[in-house]
C-alpha cells in the first residue's frame, strides 16, 4: 500500500517540483518586498516579464547561451526595481501616499511597463532560441535540463536567502525595518540603503523566475501577470514574515498543482481548486485571529 502511494505521488511531486520552481523564486522576492513595506506591489508582475524579455533579447540578438544571460537578466531588472522604488514608491510614500493609493500606483506601473515592453518588443509571443532540451529520467519521470536548473536555483537562493535573513547582519536590519521603522533608524540602521538593497534582490529573483519561466514555454507581454495570483497566494498563505513558509508553501503549490492537473487533465480546474483552498485557508487563519483577539 505505501509502496502504491508512493509510485501514486511521484509524479505530481517531481513534475511539481521541476515545472513550478519558478513560482517558489518569485515568491520569495515578492516576500521580501511585502514583509518591508505591507505593500502588494501589483507591478511586481511586471519585474516577472522583464526579466523574460531581456533574457530573450540577449538570447536571440547577442547569441548569448541562456545560463549566460540567466544573471544579466535578473541583475536589470533588479535595477528597475529599484528605480521605481527611488523615483516612485518612496516619493510617494514621503507625501504620506496612503496604501490603498500606494497598490493604485503599483497597478498603474504595472500597465504602463506593460505597454512599454509591447511597444519595444512588439505584441507576438517570442521564444527563447535554444536548443532542443536534454531530457534526464528523474524517478521515472522525465524532465528537462532547463527545469532541473531552475530546481537547482531556486534551493540555492533559498538557503541563500535564508541565511541572509536569519543569520546576517544585514538580515538582522532587514527585520528590525520591518517592525518599527523609527526604532531601527534610532538604533543607526540606515533605511535607505537597506530598502534599496531589498527592492534589488526582490527586483533580482523575480526576473530570473521570468527568465526560467520564458524559456520553459514562451515570452508573452502577460507572463507575469498570469503568474502574479499565485505568488501573491503563497506569500499570503505561507507567511511573509517566514522565507520558509513562504517556500514550503510554494512547493505545496507546485505539487498540488501537478497532482491536480494529471487527475483532472486540465490545469485550469486544478487553478480554480487551488484559489479556492487558498481563499478558505485565509478565511480561517483571519477568523482565528480575530477569534483569539477577544480573548
Amino acid at each position: 500500500m505505501v509502496d502504491h502511494l508512493l509510485e501514486d505521488l511521484q509524479d505530481p511531486i517531481v513534475i511539481g517540483l521541476t515545472e513550478h520552481a519558478p513560482l517558489i523564486l518569485a515568491a520569495m522576492g515578492f516576500a521580501l518586498l511585502y514583509r518591508l513595506s505591507g505593500l502588494i506591489n501589483v507591478a511586481y508582475a511586471e519585474t516577472v516579464t522583464l526579466g523574460a524579455y531581456f533574457g530573450m533579447a540577449m538570447n536571440n540578438n547577442w547569441g548569448w547561451n541562456f545560463y549566460v544571460v540567466l544573471i544579466p537578466a535578473g541583475l536589470i531588472a533588479g535595477l528597475i526595481s529599484v528605480a521605481s522604488y527611488l523615483f516612485i514608491f518612496r516619493p510617494a510614500k514621503q507625501r504620506n501616499v496612503g496604501m490603498l493609493e500606494m497598490i493604485l500606483i503599483s497597478f498603474g506601473l504595472s500597465i504602463f511597463l506593460r505597454h512599454g515592453l509591447q511597444f519595444v518588443f512588439g505584441y507576438p509571443v517570442r521564444f527563447f532560441d535554444v536548443p532542443a532540451p536534454t531530457r534526464l529520467e528523474v524517478f521515472g519521470v522525465g524532465v528537462s535540463l532547463f527545469r532541473m536548473v531552475a530546481l537547482i536555483s531556486v534551493i540555492v537562493l533559498a538557503l541563500a536567502l535564508y541565511w541572509f535573513i536569519q543569520r546576517s547582519s544585514y538580515g538582522l536590519q532587514i527585520r528590525a525595518l520591518a517592525n518599527d521603522e523609527d526604532l531601527a533608524q534610532a538604533s543607526g540602521i540606515r533605511p535607505l540603503a537597506v530598502t534599496v538593497m531589498i527592492w534589488f534582490i526582490a527586483g533580482l529573483t523575480g526576473g530570473m523566475a521570468g527568465a526560467f519561466y520564458g524559456v520553459g514555454s514562451n515570452v508573452a507581454p502577460l507572463l507575469g501577470w498570469r503568474q502574479f495570483l499565485f505568488i501573491l497566494l503563497v506569500v499570503l498563505v505561507g507567511g511573509a514574515r517566514s522565507i520558509g513558509g513562504v517556500i514550503i508553501a510554494g512547493i505545496g503549490t507546485g505539487i498540488a498543482l501537478a497532482a491536480m492537473t494529471l487527475e483532472f487533465g486540465q490545469v485550469l480546474y486544478a487553478q480554480l481548486i487551488l484559489i479556492t483552498a487558498f481563499v478558505v485557508i485565509l478565511k480561517v487563519r483571519s477568523l482565528r485571529a480575530a477569534d483569539s483577539g477577544k480573548v
